[in-house]
């Protein structure tokens, strides 16, 4: 089931918005099958069912949407107290000032505990009105990710590509003929050791 931004719009139909071209192009990154069951399959087949949370059948959770499935917050906290057991408070109800404290407190323990960077954080709106659904996805991916750096024995499956190791490339090492160099600059050349002569003339008959 793909997402539909008219069942959380107050906004007409009919109705442009100035970031239309931008939305519409978010939504079409959301609206790919392979992310959203991977996210689905991370959330709850890997984390939430085998911790003995309370969550819907199989079949419910591949035909309602992602948005649908976590607008009330429950399940994300749920996954934040599989990570670190009774460090989150969540209820479930049907007020939508607790659903949106739901969601703000698993937003906080993500940022200030887990780590997920500000830049791959939904905010509350985004979720709860669908404003971006991407970006929903795209911090469920960010912290899986950053729980298999913290802890890869625990944690050993993230959804999508992992970080790739930063490594300082080989600095080379000069030439011992060649000690009479500059430490900085291999393009200067010291003419003492390396008897090159400048501004003179040159033998090349062999006769000297």
């Amino acid at each position: 089931m793909s997402f539909r931004q008219e069942l959380y719009s107050d906004l007409p139909k009919d109705v442009p918005s100035l970031d239309d071209d931008l939305q519409n192009s978010r939504l079409a990154r959301y609206n790919n099958p392979k992310l959203i069951s991977d996210i689905k399959k991370w959330l709850f087949g890997q984390m939430l069912r085998p911790s003995g949370k309370s969550i819907p059948d199989e079949e419910f959770i591949d035909k309602t949407d992602l948005i649908e499935l976590l607008r009330d917050g429950v399940y994300l906290c749920q996954l934040i107290d599989v990570i670190d057991p009774g460090k989150i408070k969540y209820k479930a109800s049907k007020m939508p000032f607790v659903q949106m404290e739901n969601i703000a407190n698993f937003l906080q323990y993500a940022r200030e505990v887990i780590g997920v960077p500000e830049n791959e954080l939904f905010q509350t709106v985004d979720l709860y009105e669908g404003k971006d659904p991407y970006q929903v996805a795209m911090t469920i991916q960010a912290l899986s990710r950053q729980l298999t750096i913290k802890d890869k024995e625990r944690f050993p499956n993230s959804i999508g590509p992992g970080l790739v190791e930063k490594r300082k490339p080989p600095v080379p090492t000069k030439p011992t003929h060649l000690d009479g160099w500059s430490k900085h600059e291999y393009g200067y050349i010291n003419k003492d050791v390396e008897n090159v002569v400048f501004s003179g003339k040159r033998d090349i008959t062999g006769r000297r």
